[in-house]
């Protein structure tokens, strides 16, 4: 078939403009000094810009693939950065890191018994990773606590001062106050014994440490799905006054520092189907506002 030559020179013209942007093939080894070039920049912003570029000249290369995903995830980008942890961990399953760096992604964001598992796959790949197997033992702890199993003080401080890279955005300080959960049995209002525990601990050292020292949190109290709504948002209230009572009063904490909010059954963390489940959702978080 001939195309007429009112048409075939407009496709023409596109099919030329269409190479023009497409970037040219690139070889493994330029994808190799692409990402030596990303690990030598040390500006964020830079390293970012620079990223976006080799992505798409290298997309199936597994170590950019990685370094996109950890500059998201210094960017509070989790979930564009798990997204490329899954993609450098498909095309090298050999990558420890890329499974580290989703173990780190899902801590964050509360997906404690994925976290286990990233951690223990890249374990099982580099087992002489000491940040690793900090991070894992962690996460075991933080799983016992969702769910709702006792938390001793020793693994309180354990999860307090995990080891994390020093260039994460997050400082471990502050990530263990996002991650730490305060859980309340039934529709109970009063603060446990194993809560004011781990207060405590994270109060006197985290809280008043001069890491931040400027920081402002939110208490968020949160109940499971059982009952009346707004009998369930009053008690998320009385739990979050609560906890911050006990940390100013107790903890020597800056009243300042810390708001209240409440949740009642709106945002559970996990699906209110088990009693298990019901016992991880009555729970006080922290949010970092400022």
């Amino acid at each position: 078939m001939a195309w007429p030559a009112v048409l075939l020179g407009p496709m023409l013209l596109g099919t030329l403009t269409l190479l023009a942007l497409s970037p040219p093939p690139v070889s493994a080894a330029d994808c190799k000094q692409l990402a030596e070039k990303v690990r030598l920049e040390r500006s964020l912003i830079a390293r970012r810009d620079l990223l976006a570029t080799s992505i798409k000249q290298c997309p199936k290369d597994p170590e950019i693939n990685f370094m996109q995903g950890y500059n998201l995830e210094r960017l509070r980008d989790y979930n564009d950065a798990l997204r490329y942890y899954v993609t450098a961990s498909t095309l090298d399953p050999k990558h420890a890191k890329a499974f580290f760096g989703m173990g780190d992604v899902y801590m964050v964001t509360e997906k404690v018994e994925n976290a286990v598992d990233a951690y223990e796959k890249g374990l099982s790949i580099d087992p002489g990773n000491k940040r690793a197997e900090k991070s894992l033992e962690s996460a075991r702890i933080k799983l016992k606590a969702h769910k709702g199993e006792s938390v001793s003080s020793d693994e309180a401080v354990t999860v307090l001062f995990t080891e994390k890279s020093k260039d994460r955005e997050i400082s471990p300080i502050e990530a263990t106050i996002l991650r730490l959960l305060i859980l309340f049995p039934g529709k109970a209002t009063e603060l446990p014994e194993e809560g004011a525990d781990q207060l405590s601990i994270m109060g006197g050292r985290a809280l008043t440490s001069r890491e931040l020292k400027n920081a402002v949190f939110e208490v968020v109290g949160n109940t499971d799905d059982s009952g009346d709504a707004a009998a369930n948002l009053e008690i998320s209230q009385k739990r979050a006054e609560a906890v911050r009572n006990y940390l100013i009063k107790n903890c020597n904490v800056d009243a300042k520092k810390l708001k209240v909010a409440a949740s009642g059954h709106a945002h559970p963390i996990v699906p209110n189907s088990t009693e298990q489940n019901r016992k991880i959702n009555n729970r006080v978080e922290f949010k970092r506002l400022k």
